[in-house]
């Protein structure tokens, strides 16, 4: 037994209200004196101590109008009234030739049990492996993809891996929490280009994020060569050394070199005030906080931590300022981390008013029931004159 809206079950205290109009109706009356009553019998005129509810019949079916108005209004629904439905369970398989392989037998065998088995991405296509090419999916939609589901579903199963580009929301809305099925030898495919230094060795991100170096030969597509060229232009001298030793800096750590240009069309340019005429492939780092910054090509070191200029220079900040820029700009950014279970399971909730969405199964019964009780209520209560 379930209710829809349990909070009207607080209607019930109402049944009070049929017992004190009868105990009322039934209180001790005036003794008015008549002619003849002193002939009367000296027992029928003693009253009663005990208080007798009068009519009980009629409070009773008071009662009953009351809790049937009530259990109504409430939305009784009876899982044995509900004409043997189904359980419904669906599938969801992330469109992924990893996942599907991965999970192939168990979704095969979730299909033969007649339940559903889709795809996730537009539409929710049913499953098929051999059609996995041709599902409409963006992970920027997965929430409309979700929103396609049937509120009367009664289990969610999401086939999915761990990485943090699949899920770009904080939260995500189901009719149902989700039982997660992790494809556990899932391997991103796309990795972030590395950089080739000249020692023959090349820098990359590791698994957690991590700018490492490593030895080994690499498929992985690589953003620059050599030497790194970058200008100066319009600095004063206590900055450019600043900015000079931060390099210097990056170069001992990771093995970067820097190579210093008077040419405006260097490919990383430090500057005081803004250069129009930036092409597409330079960056312009400003030691100062001023002038439009919406191209995407311009970088104001102050902006990137709440500190003026000398208070990032005190507190040896500029390396990683300068260095976080030049590698999105390169492209060279986090690749494909994963998450924890436990983040995943925290990004998906079910709707809170889920149960609005079922209809109470005994809403007829209880209606019907409700007009019988009004007219034997109303027939009783007129043969009883009250």
């Amino acid at each position: 037994m379930e209710w829809i809206q349990p909070t009207l079950l607080w209607g019930m205290l109402g049944l009070s209200i049929p017992v004190l109009i009868h105990l009322w109706n039934g209180k001790k009356g005036k003794v008015i004196a008549w002619a003849a009553f002193p002939w009367l019998d000296p027992k029928e005129s003693q009253s009663s101590r005990s208080v007798k509810l009068e009519n009980w019949l009629l409070l009773l079916i008071r009662i009953l109008l009351l809790v049937t108005l009530v259990f109504l209004l409430a939305g009784l629904i009876w899982k044995r009234f509900e004409g043997g439905r189904e359980y419904k369970v669906v599938h969801l398989v992330w469109p992924d030739e990893q996942v599907e392989a991965e999970f192939r037998f168990e979704l095969e065998q979730a299909a033969q049990k007649g339940q559903e088995v889709r795809w996730l991405g537009a539409g929710l296509p049913d499953y098929q492996g051999e059609q996995i090419s041709g599902v409409g999916f963006s992970s920027e939609k997965l929430q409309d993809y979700l929103d396609e589901l049937d509120s009367d579903i009664d289990s969610i199963y999401l086939y999915t891996g761990l990485q943090a580009s699949y899920f770009q929301e904080n939260t995500y809305w189901l009719p149902q929490k989700p039982v997660f099925r992790i494809a556990e030898n899932y391997i991103a495919k796309v990795k972030s280009p590395v950089l080739a230094l000249e020692s023959g060795e090349f820098l990359e991100l590791d698994p957690e994020g991590i700018l490492v170096k490593t030895s080994a030969t690499t498929n992985s597509p690589k953003a620059i060569s050599g030497t790194i060229p970058v200008a100066f232009l319009s600095l004063e001298k206590e900055k450019k050394e600043a900015i000079k030793s931060a390099l210097a800096a990056i170069e001992e750590v990771y093995g970067l070199k820097f190579s210093e240009s008077d040419s405006i069309q260097s490919l990383f340019l430090f500057s005081e005030t803004i250069h129009p005429n930036l092409n597409e492939s330079q960056l312009l780092f400003l030691t100062e906080n001023h002038g439009d910054k919406s191209s995407g090509q311009i970088v104001a070191l102050s902006d990137l931590v709440i500190l003026n200029w000398d208070e990032i220079v005190e507190k040896g900040l500029l390396p990683e300022l300068i260095l976080k820029p030049i590698l999105t700009h390169l492209g060279v950014e986090k690749s494909d981390l994963k998450i924890s279970k436990s983040q995943l399971d925290q990004k998906f909730s079910a709707f809170p008013t889920s149960k609005l969405t079922k209809s109470a199964n005994l809403n007829e019964f209880l209606l019907v029931l409700l007009v019988i009780l009004f007219a034997v209520e109303r027939f009783l209560a007129y043969r009883a004159n009250l």
